[in-house]
């Protein structure tokens, strides 16, 4: 079978994907490259041998040597980008967030399933190895019925070095005032979605959130925001996303059922403790024993370690065998919608509902 044909809008983020070729290149090849800033598209494409690279995103939707599009853009384009693609016959695997707007989730979802191509949010979170383990586990039955999870993702980009400008003088996306990326629909989705799925909850039906503090001056958005929301079984969860954080990087995820419990590590991001009654000899919290970021093995260029690669393997193959990938569109919905209600219920103050998908 020949290599499915990829196109990546957004020559930054949209990085990931070349050391993931490289890994497998009898099933993915990188042949265009998009970016509004055509310097960066022609280095990338001279970097992985793309036939073709520019500004402009229609003109790369209307090649042939194109099967799908990997959109790394800033987060409030997501969903126009990934319509557009979609309309134009792309399979599409997009960066968090799947939409800014409950209005872009239903158009997603009509149009992938309307014409039966592959939409996927990608969340490469869920392929943490130490993540599948617990998710494992859950499926042994080790944590029994969950009635309280906590999800925190915690990252002070400015703290970090991230610069405030881009090279030409104008201002990073991130710090935009005009639209600067959000927490819970920034680095939120990989809390959101990801405790979701650890904790087996088909969807999250309420949430009540509020935020404190300044992010980008002139602009409305929290610092940090901390959301509660109730599950669709009845059990109780809280996400925190934050950007002012004075501490390195964390992403943390909690779980507890009346069969166990595990909880991640804060200061030290490898370790992962769990209890449960499911096991004999774990009646005290023990460590998981399995590496947190990187899969024993395997060697591969990028910040998250190698779960880039499942997360891609996932969306090949569902394109090959036409199946629904990991985190399909009405998936990415369940996950992407409350951090969207989250927003609402900062506003009014009130609790809101959250839509069935």
């Amino acid at each position: 079978m020949e290599p499915l044909r990829l196109g990546i809008l957004g020559a930054g983020r949209g990085g990931f994907a070349v050391p993931v070729a490289r890994y497998m290149p009898r099933r993915l090849a990188i042949t265009a490259v998009c970016d509004i800033r055509t310097d960066r598209a022609r280095a990338m494409a001279e970097q992985c041998g793309a036939a073709w690279h520019g500004g402009g995103f229609a003109a790369m939707l209307e090649r042939d040597d194109v099967d799908a599009v990997l959109i790394a853009t800033p987060d409030h384009q997501h969903a126009e980008q990934a319509i557009l693609a979609l309309e134009a016959g792309k399979h599409v695997l997009s960066e968090i967030p799947m939409a800014t707007a409950l209005g872009e989730i239903d158009r997603i979802i009509a149009l992938s399933e309307r014409t039966g191509l592959k939409y996927m949010m990608g969340n490469e979170v869920r392929w943490l190895p130490a993540l599948e383990a617990l998710k494992r586990k859950a499926g042994e039955g080790c944590w029994g019925e969950v009635f309280y999870g906590e999800a925190e993702y915690l990252h002070n980009l400015r703290e970090e070095g991230w610069k405030g400008l881009e090279e030409d003088g104008s201002v990073h996306w991130r710090f935009d005032p005009v639209r600067p990326q959000s927490t819970f629909l920034g680095g939120g989705p990989h809390a959101f979605d990801t405790l979701r799925w650890l904790a087996g909850e088909k969807r999250f039906t309420r949430v009540y959130a509020t935020g404190s503090g300044a992010y980008v001056e002139g602009h409305a958005e929290p610092a940090t925001a901390v959301a509660l929301l109730t599950g669709e079984s009845g059990a109780a969860y809280k996400v925190t996303v934050s950007y002012a954080m004075h501490r390195p990087y964390c992403l943390y995820f909690s779980l507890y059922g009346s069969e166990g419990s595990f909880e991640g590590g804060r200061t030290d991001q490898e370790q992962v403790f769990y209890q449960t009654r499911a096991e004999e000899g774990c009646a005290a919290l023990k460590p998981l024993g399995v590496p947190y970021w990187n899969h024993p093995g395997i060697e591969l260029e990028g910040g998250h370690g190698t779960s880039e690669l499942f997360m891609m393997t996932d969306f090949l193959d569902a394109v090959r065998d036409d199946r629904p990938p990991a985190i399909d569109a009405r998936e990415a919905a369940r996950s992407i919608a409350p951090a969207i209600c989250a927003f609402e219920s900062i506003r009014t103050g009130l609790p809101v509902a959250v839509p069935e998908y």
